[in-house]
């Protein structure tokens, strides 16, 4: 059971049944939990509770690629890592980037939160990626190592524990293996070298993603993959974690858990069911599959981990939080094209595709005077401003626009003087480079949309810049 990290679903703590399982599971010796979703002063009351109950801490991981509000309500968001990129170049502004961080860290303590699932270090080659895409710095394997190598090194000087993922690298494959398994076409190399540099920055732990790569099996199944190449050739002595065990990629694959650790893997990472991962791995225990040597070492790698947790909130250096968020995301709107010398004076209406929220819209509405859907286009004098949202989640269908609102969008690019702003992935923009204006934003929250309207009434002091290339197509 310790070498297993369950879901702590933070919606559910207020349920007793619920309590009561997850505190059997802390009981019966459970390594610790990966948490989604839940109320910021309840969660953080809960994790105090179950680590009461054990003498060794509790690995409480979460995936806050874009700050502590990504998973838990309360928690301040940031832009992701493609903004980050966009936003920020680490020669010139790396103080002001740490300070961005520094609220990550500090309420990543504060929760309770030990280990960041982060950086995400896949190099994202494949336009059509619809899991990494803006999860990623770059499409540029220098610029994902430089951007990882200081996640890393920040992070961990703080004592809070990152990993790495998604190895051996998930950017270059063009499916979801939340939903199916991937397979990398291209050249491993390429993907490998921002892990190379988080090795040497010594990253505390490493994800293997459930890709096919360099072998028929899946990497977090693959010997070959975990401890040949990971552990041998790459020399990472760090804890060694699958992707979550409930991903479909997975699904054709008896007895996944065992095979993950017999191939060296040494974490078994939101399993369905804890228990029954528990008696497979005791069955291929007795059959001989998995070695006492191969049990021992995985111990000894998540026993490592706790030993490097630190209990003192760190002191981290003040900030005004709100002004700081709102300028990060203004310095991720990047103008990749505008041929609209006087934008700013003339009259816009916004029309916005599918995937937006009611802050969103009241917050168009509330600068431009009007916003309509953009089904519903009317031609005018007006000059439309086009706002696309996209969104690039676990067993999402948002990471691309509708083919019917790519259709319009061409339609009215076509025959107007238009703006498209492009809220989430950027890569959706390379059909519309005859549009005037082009801007791409990397979130498509409510807080990148004001730092835009904002941006866009300041005409555009702050620009960021393109993390990726776009292959533009003209039909």
């Amino acid at each position: 059971m310790n070498l297993i990290i369950a879901r702590l679903d933070g919606d559910k703590i207020n349920d007793s049944r619920y309590r009561n399982y997850i505190e059997r599971l802390v009981k019966d010796g459970i390594g610790g939990f990966v948490v989604f979703g839940g109320d910021y002063s309840e969660i953080k009351k809960f994790i105090f509770h179950i680590q009461k109950m054990v003498s060794n801490p509790l690995i409480i991981a979460s995936d806050i690629e874009r700050g502590v509000g990504q998973q838990i309500k309360g928690g301040t968001l940031i832009p992701s890592q493609m903004g980050i990129v966009a936003g920020f170049n680490l020669k010139q502004e790396k103080n002001e980037l740490k300070t961005l961080y520094s609220i990550v860290i500090k309420e990543a303590f504060d929760v309770g939160i030990n280990l960041a699932l982060i950086p995400v270090l896949d190099v994202n080659t494949e336009p059509q990626n619809p899991i990494i895409s803006t999860r990623a710095f770059s499409d540029d394997p220098e610029v994902v190592s430089k951007y990882g190598r200081f996640v890393i090194k920040f992070f961990e000087s703080y004592g809070l524990l990152t990993c790495g993922k998604h190895f051996p690298g998930h950017g270059g494959t063009q499916k979801d293996s939340h939903l199916e398994l991937p397979v990398l076409k291209d050249d491993i190399e390429i993907h490998l070298k921002p892990f190379k540099e988080a090795i040497k920055s010594k990253v505390s732990s490493i994800m293997v993603g459930h890709i096919v790569a360099s072998d028929i099996y899946p990497a977090s199944l693959s010997e070959k993959i975990i401890d040949d190449l990971l552990k041998q050739k790459l020399g990472f002595k760090g804890t060694v974690l699958t992707d979550a065990m409930n991903m479909k990629a997975l699904r054709d694959y008896k007895n996944p858990h065992a095979l993950a650790l017999m191939a060296g893997a040494d974490v078994i990472l939101h399993p369905e069911q804890p228990y029954e991962v528990l008696e497979e791995i005791k069955l291929a225990y007795e059959r001989g599959m998995i070695t006492e040597r191969r049990i021992k070492e995985a111990l000894r790698k998540i026993n490592n981990l706790r030993k490097k947790i630190k209990k003192i909130l760190p002191t981290i250096v003040t900030y005004e939080k709100k002004s700081l968020v709102n300028r990060a995301f203004k310095k991720t709107v990047t103008i990749i094209k505008n041929e609209i010398d006087d934008l700013n004076r003339r009259q816009i209406i916004p029309y916005l595709t599918e995937g937006y929220s009611d802050e969103i819209k009241r917050a168009f509405q509330n600068y431009f005077g009007s916003v309509y859907d953009l089904k519903d286009y009317k031609p005018s004098k007006a000059t439309p401003l086009i706002a696309t949202f996209t969104n690039i989640k676990a067993a999402g269908k948002e990471y691309m626009l509708k083919k019917h609102e790519e259709t319009t969008i061409r339609k009215i690019i076509s025959n107007n003087d238009a703006v498209v702003v492009s809220f989430g992935n950027p890569y959706i923009l390379r059909p519309f480079r005859k549009a005037k204006t082009v801007i791409a934003v990397y979130d498509s929250n409510e807080l990148a949309v004001s730092a835009f309207i904002e941006s866009f009434s300041e005409g555009f002091k702050i620009k960021g810049r393109l993390p990726v290339k776009i292959e533009w197509i003209d039909e």
